[in-house]
């Protein structure tokens, strides 16, 4: 094998990058996200002082709940046409939801399920910059998943020449 194949080819087709992909971008917008909610929360002091570890602790939780709504919405998003947008609007207050929720569990068990959404909702409304971000990334998401779904569609299809091939022989 190449070194210059190496890294970036790790024997998957381009749609399956673009769905990994997907869930990076989402785990570090979660993150971002959740760096703001310990940083409402810590009155920001956590910028003064340093993050502590339970502060890391939050930051990552954030990622993995933004990671796991985003797995949970299942086919909700990357369909396709304007019905598949539709979808993945809606999902996006699904995904943000249930990531909360998950975030929220792992934060801090009972206490941060209850709180994990609401703390997520004044967050998000008092930064509307970062609500923005956050709506753009699971639009993003539904870009490269849609791409994923598009390829997954087609691996099965024959050829117009009747030969059959799957994506990861090209």
């Amino acid at each position: 094998m190449r070194a210059d194949k190496r890294f970036y080819d790790l024997s998957m087709s381009r749609g399956e990058r673009s769905r990994l992909f997907a869930y990076m971008v989402v785990a570090l917008c979660g993150a971002i996200v959740g760096y703001a909610v310990v940083l409402r929360l810590s009155l920001g002091f956590s910028v003064i002082n340093g993050l502590s570890g339970y502060d890391i602790w939050m930051i990552v939780a954030a990622a993995i709940g933004s990671m796991a709504g985003l797995y949970l919405a299942g086919d909700r998003f990357g369909q396709p046409g304007w019905a598949g947008l539709r979808r993945a609007m809606l999902a996006t207050i699904w995904v943000s939801f249930v990531g909360s929720v998950i975030g929220g569990s792992l934060m801090l068990p009972f206490y941060g399920t209850m709180f994990g959404p609401f703390t997520l909702l004044v967050t998000l409304a008092s930064s509307p910059l970062l609500a923005l971000l956050w709506v753009l990334n699971l639009m993003g998401a539904h870009s490269l998943l849609n791409h994923w779904r598009r390829e997954r569609d087609t691996i099965f299809t024959a050829f117009e020449d009747g030969r059959i091939e799957s994506y990861r022989s090209r």
